[in-house]
């Protein structure tokens, strides 16, 4: 098996298994809110195993998860767009204001606080994304419909036409 192909997750999702891509993984949410973040995904953002790492809101009503490190490179970004501007102010209260510093439990899970579960409309189970810099969590429904929204407004021969691999 090739590190680009597709496999079935681990962990099953309610009654049923998900197949999802090689940076993506649908994991369910336990009653207390704790789910467990896939290993692959938890070694991105703590080699150590005993980082912290940070959770806030994602401007796309998801949660963005950041290893200490990335989480101040962020917050070095907006200390230097500065504070002058309305739209930069609103955005540091929202993204910097709700931010959470948390750890993996024993068992490799997060705790996902309540104020932000809710703003990503996160209940049963949630999907892992991972993006360069950062782990997204997506509730599975509004991450499908997303994606089904922007599907043909990308176009992916202009947007990868630079690209340099």
């Amino acid at each position: 098996m090739t590190n680009d192909s597709f496999f079935l997750i681990i962990l099953p999702c309610g009654n049923k298994w998900e197949k999802v891509g090689r940076n993506n993984r649908i994991n369910p949410v336990d009653d207390k809110g704790r789910v467990s973040f896939p290993h692959d995904l938890r070694k991105v953002l703590s080699p150590e195993k005993n980082g912290k790492i940070i959770l806030t809101r994602g401007p796309d009503e998801c949660i963005w998860v950041f290893s200490e490190r990335e989480w101040r490179n962020f917050e070095r970004a907006f200390r230097e767009r500065g504070i002058g501007d309305l739209k930069n102010r609103f955005a540091m209260r929202q993204i910097l204001g709700d931010a959470v510093e948390t750890e993996f439990d024993s068992h490799g899970r997060i705790l996902i606080p309540g104020h932000l579960a809710e703003y990503a409309g996160i209940k049963k189970t949630c999907r892992f994304v991972r993006m360069y810099a950062w782990i997204e969590i997506w509730d599975p429904e509004k991450y499908e419909t997303l994606t089904s929204q922007m599907k043909d407004k990308i176009n992916y021969d202009e947007y990868f036409g630079d690209f340099k691999f």
